[in-house]
This record gives C-alpha cells, structure tokens and sequence, in this order.
C-alpha cells in the first residue's frame, strides 16, 4: 500500500497519529511539523535523538575554528537544558503564529544578545526590533532567560551575564546552520518542535492565529 502523505512510496511505518502505514521519508519530514505525532511514537522519540545526535556533529565537523569548535562543544554540555528552555520559549511563542521565521527567531536572538552584551559592559540599554514580531519575541526569551538567572535551582545554576552569551551565540549557529541549506535540513522552527513533541501536540490542538 502506498503512503497516504505523498502517494508515491510504500508505507512502510505504522503512524498512530494517521492510523495507518506512511513511508519513512513522510515520517522523518513531517512528524511534528504536518502530523499531530503522539509523545510516545517509537519513531519519534528514535527520530528525535537520531537526528539531533547527526545535526550536532554536523554543526561541530563544519566548524573551522578550533577554539570556537571547542567552545560549541563545551556550551552544550554545560547548558543543555539552558537550550531546552530557549527552544521551548520559542515553541510557546510561536504556538498562535503562522507568520514566524527562522530569519524572525535569528532577529530576535541577535537582539537578546546585543542586550546582555551592552549589560556585560555595564550599560543597561534594551535593544529591540521595530518588526513587532521580532520585538515580542525578544520579550518573551528575555523573561524567560531572566527568571532562570534569578531563580537559580539544580537544572540551572547560577548563570553569568557571559554564560547567556555563549548560549545565545550557539542558538544563532544553530538558526544559521538551518538557514544555510533550508531545503535540505529544514527550518530551525520545525525541528525544535520536533525535539519537544508534547509542546508541538498542545499547540496544534490550539490552533492557529494569522498574525501581522
């Protein structure tokens, strides 16, 4: 039987969301982004980490620079649940919104980032975005970044003003990486909701709100 997404492969994958067999290039395409996958999908969950171990040491391989090699690296171990948090601010965010990019989502993070870099210098001066999409995400992931740093607990420990940095510079490699080659690894948007599947479900179920 052919899959039903697109027609022209075997379906070869049981997808519980559609209840019957799509192909594994629909499933690996389209899980989160066109299909309400359930949290406990086998493929999902396999997809998922697949697919982010394969991203990170693409990321890692394409960078030439060993000391910001290193650094990338390093960023990740410590603050890996620091991006968590960033990806799922951007998720919640982007839940009523059809109109939000990759190019929005790397506005913002430069922004954000700008900000602590003027407060590490010791002037408190808000950059922000004209485009109020851009400017409301910068925010959300500020409150958020915010409330971690004052709220400290064991996920977070206390963060400095040039943790944020760092973390924010490899959010705008990772939005980068993405919007090198779109078309052949996706948006950045797409796959972090494919890395939390259970804030994609709840958003889709919300619907969606067209926005300016």
């Amino acid at each position: 039987m052919k899959c039903i997404l697109c027609g022209e492969r075997k379906g070869k994958r049981f997808c519980p969301a559609k209840n019957t067999s799509i192909c594994a290039q629909c499933c690996g395409e389209k899980r989160v982004v066109e299909i309400d996958c359930p949290s406990d999908c086998v493929y999902l969950s396999s997809g998922h980490t697949y697919q982010s171990i394969k991203k990170y040491s693409a990321q890692l391989q394409q960078e030439k620079d060993p000391l910001r090699r290193r650094k990338l690296y390093e960023t990740g171990q410590h603050f890996g649940h620091l991006f968590g948090e960033i990806e799922r601010t951007i998720i919640g965010y982007a839940a009523d919104l059809q109109t939000l990019t990759d190019q929005h989502i790397l506005q913002a993070v430069s922004l954000l980032k700008e900000t602590y870099r003027t407060e590490q210098k010791g002037v408190i001066y808000e950059h922000g975005s004209a485009n109020p999409l851009v400017q409301a995400l910068v925010r959300d992931l500020r409150a958020s970044l915010e409330k971690i740093r004052t709220q400290p607990n064991r996920d977070f420990p206390i963060l400095k003003t040039t943790n944020l940095l760092d973390c924010l510079e490899v959010v705008e490699q990772d939005i980068g990486y993405h919007l090198e080659r779109a078309s052949e690894r996706g948006s950045y948007l797409g796959f972090i909701k494919k890395n939390h599947p259970e804030l994609s479900s709840r958003a889709a179920s919300k619907g969606s709100l067209i926005q300016p």
